[in-house]
């Protein structure tokens, strides 16, 4: 049954949404008429095949894309009529993506990378950003290569760095596009547990994944499947406890 994301209460809210994008001499429909609704402090997983929809969802909910018809709501405002530097701020004070390419900087140290957007924020002090800079490095095991590249850290390093930089500014809202895609599942079950205990603070988590092991953690998966909504399963008792790598961690 599709949600009605009509409330002010929820923190994420889209209703009736279309995307559109052109191929060519055609138009493929990306979304066709999707709802979803999600309070606050919900863990929720989009789950469905590849080109179903997940990732255009992801974007427009992380004000990277406009939608094409209906209305896409985040913390009470409608990105839509939100110009380009209000988007802009919204993302740097409510959202953390992490997106599956990584997008680091490629001149920067791990460290910096890290620190980034805390560094395009006037309301953190320096030492501030540098202790959220270097616990969350510790967190994702990352201490010993904390002045190494991008370039020279394997994939599931360049993932950890990608996950730390999303969580340093303590989004009230987390994307993530496949988080664990290229980890081990020892090294994706901590940063799941890193995420967990955020979420029971308050933040939002919404993401996209093919892997079992994010959807066995989930309180809610929403199923999509050739751009509209196939089923919103609530209440799911997260089973992350039982988990191997939870148990050997």
């Amino acid at each position: 049954m599709t949600q009605q994301p009509s409330s002010s209460n929820h923190i994420v809210a889209l209703e009736n949404v279309t995307k559109d994008y052109p191929l060519g001499k055609t138009t493929v429909h990306a979304l066709r008429g999707v709802d979803i609704a999600l309070d606050k402090g919900e863990f929720a997983v989009l789950a469905g095949p590849s080109g179903s929809g997940k990732t255009t969802v992801l974007n427009l909910i992380g004000c990277v894309d406009v939608a094409t018809t209906g209305q896409v709501r985040i913390a009470g405002q409608d990105t839509k009529v939100l110009s380009e530097s209000a988007r802009t701020n919204l993302r740097l004070h409510t959202l953390g993506f992490i997106f599956q390419s990584f997008n680091l900087i490629p001149v920067l140290d791990l460290y910096q990378n890290v620190e980034f957007p805390l560094l395009l924020r006037n309301d953190i002090s320096k030492i501030e950003r540098k202790r959220r800079t270097l616990e969350l490095i510790e967190r994702v095991g990352l201490t010993k290569q904390m002045k190494q590249r991008p370039g020279e850290l394997s994939g599931g390093q360049r993932q950890r760095v990608a996950i730390a930089r999303a969580l340093v500014t303590r989004p009230a809202i987390v994307l993530a596009d496949e988080p664990t895609a290229n980890l081990d599942s020892a090294t994706g079950q901590s940063i799941l547990d890193l995420m967990r205990e955020m979420n029971r603070d308050g933040t939002t988590f919404l993401f996209s994944t093919h892997d079992p092991q994010v959807m066995s953690v989930a309180r809610r998966v929403i199923r999509i499947f050739d751009g509209k909504i196939a089923a919103d399963d609530h209440g799911l008792q997260p089973q992350a406890d039982t988990h191997p790598a939870a148990a050997a961690h």
